[in-house]
């Protein structure tokens, strides 16, 4: 399976994808100005992170898997992070654990 349609199995507790509440805020504005590496458009694992043929930075949370990568990369403030409240149980389903 590719990238995109093992993503499209991802599912979110107590939420549809559509209704998906982001967990993440990102800042586009910071990785199109000042982040001379743009980091985050290497290692999320999803490809929430893209470039676009000008080289400015894109985001979009639909294919988010909460791994965190991002906000671990990125030295630049533009990634800022919420974890969903457990007790509503919001988040990516995951199988093992």
């Amino acid at each position: 399976m590719t990238l995109p349609e093992r993503l499209g199995l991802v599912s979110y507790r107590n939420q549809a994808k559509s209704e998906i509440k982001p967990h993440i805020k990102v800042d586009t504005d910071i990785c199109n100005s000042t982040c001379p590496h743009h980091c985050t458009t290497y290692v999320c694992p999803a490809n929430c992170y893209t470039k676009d043929e000008n080289g400015k930075v894109h985001f979009q949370v639909e294919d988010c898997i909460e791994c965190g990568t991002c906000m671990y990369a990125c030295d630049q403030g533009a990634v800022s992070w919420e974890f969903p409240d457990p007790e509503i149980g919001r988040g990516v389903t995951w199988n093992f654990g």
